[in-house]
């Protein structure tokens, strides 16, 4: 049995959810009016005698005593009643009554209140919606002021960074706006088991996840929110019957130097979508900035090849309707309670349109300039220009903050954290601190206390960042930033300070501290002095690697990374004397699986380093045998005789040997059998009739036909490569495909859809807004 307090609902939806019970539970057909001065009418029932026959009003008092609500009817409302004179009075409020308090209320508002039936109160509204389940079922915000679906929630996250990642939802949920995109995003996560969340920092992407968390955690999913590839891979579950949803936010921003460092992460990542897809009952919400992912789609064949790069699984948040961002900020007010100084300087002239109109709106501003630990020291003059001067900057918004409330050397420490692509966890944040203030005390003079990591983080937590402790598998505690915008303020920061960029370069520790200057997103400059830090930290040795403790990082791993580094962030140097070393130490016979791709993308566009270049056609053969033991992607593949020609060898001799004949018939046998699975996990949840899966494999014969005429066009046999269907597979996906799509039409026609036409639809949109932000008298 629910027991709702009504905390996550405003005054406008306590009123909404007012009115469909009363109608339902005493059989009326009560009129709501639009928002704005009630003049002590919410809801009322009209006779041709007396238009106020039945007149309702809704107080929605969370958190506040019976004595504020006892004042308010009598100071207030029972002139009103009075003027009125209804034949019947109701008094709807969300305070819990006794019944001396129902009495005593009848008392004061007779003889209008015919019985102390009509004071109705959180208790009573509790047993209509019992009664009344479909009202409960439409009423989504309500759901989460429920302590029993709360704990149900709590139950179902897994790990402690999901625990508190839902306790931190669980505060904001309060605050959203159902759109249409709450559907729109249930849908398609319904039919296709994988959502991609898409659109411009602020948006709301995050918000969004947030709440399918929430409501897919309320029906019995047990959720997980990842940080990577492995991590999902080491808990979903074989059980066909386990519920299981996995959250991955930013999931390119926060791991790009992973895929960028490892060939086989964007076909780990893809493996695990289709995973998902093809597993009963688990589900993969992910979300990302526009801007990455189309550099993603660009740049990566397993990515763009895959069903990520199809928008039929992607959700594009773009803008919101002006009264959809009246209504956030209207929540956001309401809920943060603005003092009530500044709330009327927004209404002053109706500035509120102004914030609305605004081409830099986007909820996460709106959320800035609400947070009463910034605004509210402010007089109702310096509010005003807060809010315009976050508007018209917004990717200042933490500027004030960083550069007023708090010291140096914390802000050292956020620039620490800055440096890392996502979520870190304390000991490496701590090593990386230290590495900081070691340059801060011999550089800058700086006085460096014996416990400044832990002065700084009880300054910075809360206000500028989180920490989660989490099971991996021991307990660990992780950092992160309370709010993205504080990362898209430091990148304009070190945008502008080239001592600041030049700091953090000299301090780093670990190679992932370079994942904002990686030259791929061009985020901040690395000019060529910078560059040469770089280049000494890697001659010395000096950068380490966070996942070097891993089993899969070998000496090889190291070394590509090194040569990695190198190739892209020290361009403008002098790098061959370095690159040559390195190449010279690698183990080719052991394989380069994880570093095959970047000593390709290497080797082809090699400048000037006549020592590298020299190495490389000396060791030529044992070098392309390596990196084609490790391709599986036609284009990896198709290079192969343009490396023979760079580095001056004979590739139509080589390929006429008996050796070189073997290896290049074992690369098209990796890139088909490696194709051939793709298609695989790609179509297999699609096709209807062997028809289709006929077209499939033609695409994997047709890329056979060209790397066979790319790569041994001379060849006079025939070679069966074994690639061919396998009707009985097919045959029982395409049975289970046509089986699944029943399911999920019967699935989608049970599905509650949960927003509604906005209440406004037949006045004009801007009335409705102004009805919004009137005070009731």
């Amino acid at each position: 049995m629910n027991d709702y307090d009504f905390s996550t609902l405003n005054d406008k939806e306590f009123e909404r959810l007012s009115l469909d019970l009363l109608n339902a539970e005493f059989s009326l057909r009560l009129q709501g009016f639009k928002i704005g001065r009630d003049k002590g009418i919410d809801l009322r029932y009209s006779t041709p005698a007396n238009n106020n026959a039945i007149v309702v009003q809704a107080k929605h008092y969370v958190g506040s005593a019976y004595a504020q609500l006892k004042h308010t009817l009598k100071e207030k409302e029972l002139k009103k009643v009075r003027n009125l004179k209804p034949e019947r009075y109701i008094v709807v409020t969300s305070l819990p009554l006794s019944a001396q308090e129902k009495d005593e209320l009848k008392e004061i508002l007779s003889p209008f209140v015919l019985t102390s039936n009509d004071i109705i109160g959180k208790d009573d509204l509790n047993a209509f919606l019992r009664s009344n389940e479909e009202i409960e079922k439409t009423h989504f915000k309500l759901w989460f002021s429920s302590i029993k679906i709360l704990k149900t929630i709590f139950n179902n996250a897994i790990e402690g960074r999901t625990k508190h990642h839902l306790q931190s939802v669980k505060n904001k949920i309060r605050f959203y706006v159902i759109t249409k995109k709450l559907d729109d995003a249930n849908k398609i996560l319904n039919e296709k088991k994988l959502l991609l969340i898409t659109g411009q920092p602020g948006i709301g992407k995050t918000t969004l996840a947030d709440i399918l968390l929430f409501d897919r955690a309320k029906k019995g999913f047990k959720i997980y929110k990842v940080e990577n590839i492995r991590e999902a891979e080491d808990v979903i579950s074989v059980d066909s019957d386990e519920k299981q949803l996995f959250y991955f936010d930013d999931f390119l921003g926060a791991n790009y130097f992973e895929i960028i460092n490892a060939n086989k992460t964007e076909t780990q990542l893809t493996s695990f979508v289709e995973r998902v897809k093809n597993s009963p009952n688990k589900y993969l919400i992910l979300t990302t900035r526009t801007v990455i992912l189309n550099h993603a789609i660009e740049k990566y064949e397993k990515i763009s090849h895959s069903k990520m790069a199809n928008n039929q699984f992607e959700l594009k948040l773009t803008d919101y309707t002006r009264f959809e961002k009246a209504l956030i900020l209207y929540n956001h007010l309401y809920f943060t309670n603005v003092s009530e100084e500044l709330y009327n300087s927004i209404l002053t002239d109706q500035f509120y349109r102004t914030i609305i109109r605004h081409k830099n709106y986007t909820p996460r501003i709106i959320e800035f300039i609400t947070d009463k630990t910034k605004i509210e020291s402010l007089s109702p003059e310096q509010y005003l220009q807060f809010i315009l001067n976050n508007l018209n900057n917004p990717s200042e918004i933490w500027r004030y903050s960083f550069n007023n409330q708090i010291e140096y050397l914390d802000k050292c420490l956020l620039l620490t954290l800055f440096t890392f692509p996502r979520e870190i966890d304390e000991p490496t944040l701590i090593n990386a601190f230290e590495s900081r203030l070691e340059f801060e005390k011999n550089s800058h003079n700086q006085i460096i206390n014996s416990d400044q990591f832990n002065s700084s983080v009880k300054i910075l937590l809360n206000g500028f960042i989180s920490s989660t402790i989490i099971k991996r598998p021991k307990k660990i505690r992780e950092y992160s930033f309370i709010n993205p915008s504080l990362g898209d303020f430091l990148i304009g920061y070190c945008q502008n300070s080239f001592q600041e960029r030049k700091s953090i370069l000299s301090s780093i520790k670990y190679a992932e501290q370079l994942h904002q200057f990686s030259p791929q997103w061009r985020l901040l400059p690395l000019e060529k002095e910078l560059q040469l830090i770089i280049r000494e930290k890697i001659a010395k040795d000096e950068l380490e690697f966070v996942n070097s403790d891993k089993s899969y990082f070998t000496n090889n791993v190291r070394l590509g990374n090194k040569i990695d580094i190198l190739y892209r962030f020290c361009s403008g140097t002098n790098i061959d004397s370095l690159l040559s070393d390195f190449f010279s130490s690698i183990d080719f016979e052991e394989g380069v699986e994880m570093v095959g791709e970047k000593l390709e993308g290497l080797l082809l566009n090699l400048g000037d380093s006549p020592l590298t270049y020299s190495f490389i056609k000396d060791n030529f053969i044992r070098i392309i045998e390596a990196l084609m033991t490790s391709m599986t992607e036609l284009d990896n593949a198709k290079v192969v005789p343009e490396l023979f020609e760079k580095y001056e060898q004979n590739y139509e001799e080589y390929s006429e040997t008996e050796k070189g004949l073997d290896r290049l018939i074992s690369l098209v046998t990796n890139v088909l059998v490696s194709k051939e699975e793709e298609l695989k996990y790609d179509k297999k949840d699609e096709v209807k009739a062997m028809t289709e899966v006929e077209s499939i494999y033609d695409d994997v014969y047709s890329i056979e036909y060209e790397l066979m005429s790319e790569l041994l066009p001379n060849l006079t046999e025939d070679h069966d490569f074994e690639i061919g269907i396998d009707e009985s597979y097919w045959k029982g996906q395409i049975e289970e495909n046509i089986d699944n799509d029943l399911k999920a039409e019967h699935e989608a026609e049970m599905y509650q859809e949960q927003y509604k036409e906005a209440a406004f639809e037949s006045r004009n949109e801007e009335s409705a807004i102004d009805d919004l932000f009137i005070k009731p008298e």
